[in-house]
């Protein structure tokens, strides 16, 4: 009876072991991955920054121009009830 009984537990001890080398496998696996989605994501930030400092560029030339455009028009509709 003890025996059976220690025998079950072996059992279960060593699927107890497997899954554990499994996850560590899996872990390894994952990692490796990770490394590679780091670097992606790295040359990814690292060609995004030029454009980053042009879309900044660009959004202060159309705030300058939609003022100018604004008071432009402001003026001619003034100048316009005023005559």
């Amino acid at each position: 009876m003890s025996n059976d009984r220690d025998s079950r537990i072996e059992d279960k001890l060593d699927k107890v072991a497997e899954s554990i080398s499994e996850i560590k496998v899996t872990l390894g696996e994952q990692h490796v991955s990770l490394d590679y989605h780091i670097m992606r994501t790295t040359l990814l930030e690292e060609a995004v920054k030029p454009l980053q400092r042009q879309h900044t560029i660009i959004n202060f030339c159309v705030k300058v121009i939609t003022t100018v455009l604004g008071s432009a028009l402001v003026v001619v509709i003034i100048k316009k009830l005023l005559s």
